[in-house]
C-alpha cells in the first residue's frame, strides 16, 4: 500500500477532541508525525529497492553482453551509457514533472519515478560488469566450456555473472541508499512524490518555510531515518566490499 488513510487525512477535531499523545508531535494539519514517518517508509524504502532491482537486471543485462559479444553491439551500448551520464537529472525531472498530467494518481507517479531511477542507474554497473566479463572472455575455464558445447548464453549465465556476483551484490547495496536519496530529494523539491502521498520526501518538503521550523521543530525528524538508513546501507556496502575484495583495503 502506498498510503494509508489514517496517516493522510486531516485531524480537524483534535482542538476539540487532543489526543493522549504523540510521540514525535503533530504536523500543521494535526496529523501524527510518527504514523506518517512509518507510512511514508513504504514509498521510499520500496523505491530504493525496486528501483535497484531493475536498475541492476537491465545493468547485469547489458554489461554481460557488451563485454562477451563486443563488436558493434558493445560500441552501441556503451555510447547509449555515454548519453544517458551525460543528461542532467533536475532538468529531466522537471521536464517530466511539467509534462505529466494532474490527473496522474499516486500509483502512477510512484511507478514513473521508479521506473526512471532504474533507467538512468543501470550505466555504472554496466560498465564494471562489462570489463570483468571481457577479463573472463580470455580464462581457460571460458575456452574449455566452448569446446564442450556450451552456448554463449549458458557460458554467459553459468560461468560468468556467477563468478561476478559478488561485485553485482555490492554494487545493488550501495546503490541503495542513492536510489532512496534520489526519491527523497525528487519529493523534497515538488518534483516526485506530492501530497496527498506520504514519503520522506513529502514529510521533508513541509519543513521547506522556516517559519513552520520555528514554530514546529519537530518537521525536520523525518530527516534521522533518511540519514540512519543511508548509513547503514553505506556500512553494509562497504563491510561487504572488503568481505568479498581482498584488496579492497
Amino acid at each position: 500500500r502506498v498510503q494509508q488513510p489514517d496517516s493522510v487525512a486531516p485531524k480537524l477535531d483534535t482542538v476539540k477532541n487532543p489526543p493522549k499523545i504523540y510521540l514525535l508531535g503533530a504536523d500543521q494539519q494535526g496529523r501524527d508525525v510518527l504514523s506518517r514517518i512509518l507510512v511514508g517508509s513504504q514509498v521510499s524504502l520500496t523505491v530504493g529497492l525496486v528501483g535497484v532491482f531493475l536498475s541492476l537486471t537491465i545493468g547485469s543485462v547489458m554489461g554481460a553482453t557488451s563485454g562477451y559479444v563486443g563488436g558493434t553491439w558493445d560500441n552501441v551500448i556503451q555510447r547509449t551509457i555515454e548519453i544517458i551520464r551525460s543528461v542532467p537529472t533536475l532538468p529531466l525531472w522537471a521536464a517530466i514533472a511539467a509534462a505529466l498530467p494532474r490527473t496522474t494518481t499516486i500509483v502512477q507517479r510512484y511507478f514513473l519515478i521508479t521506473l526512471v531511477l532504474s533507467l538512468v542507474g543501470w550505466t555504472g554497473l554496466a560498465r564494471e560488469l562489462r570489463g570483468k566479463v571481457m577479463a573472463y572472455r580470455s580464462l581457460d575455464y571460458i575456452a574449455a566450456a566452448r569446446l564442450a558445447g556450451s552456448s554463449d548464453l549458458r557460458i554467459i549465465l553459468a560461468h560468468m555473472l556467477p563468478n561476478a556476483a559478488s561485485h553485482i551484490i555490492v554494487v545493488a547495496t550501495l546503490a541503495v541508499p542513492y536510489s532512496i536519496l534520489g526519491e527523497t530529494t525528487l519529493s523534497f523539491l515538488g518534483l516526485g512524490m506530492l501530497p496527498p502521498a506520504v514519503s520522506w520526501g513529502v514529510l521533508l518538503k513541509d519543513a521547506q518555510q522556516l517559519d513552520s521550523v520555528l514554530i514546529h521543530p519537530w518537521m525536520l525528524i523525518p530527516a534521522l531515518p533518511v540519514v540512519l538508513t543511508v548509513a547503514c546501507y553505506f556500512l553494509l556496502g562497504d563491510g561487504l566490499r572488503d568481505a568479498v575484495d581482498p584488496y579492497s583495503s
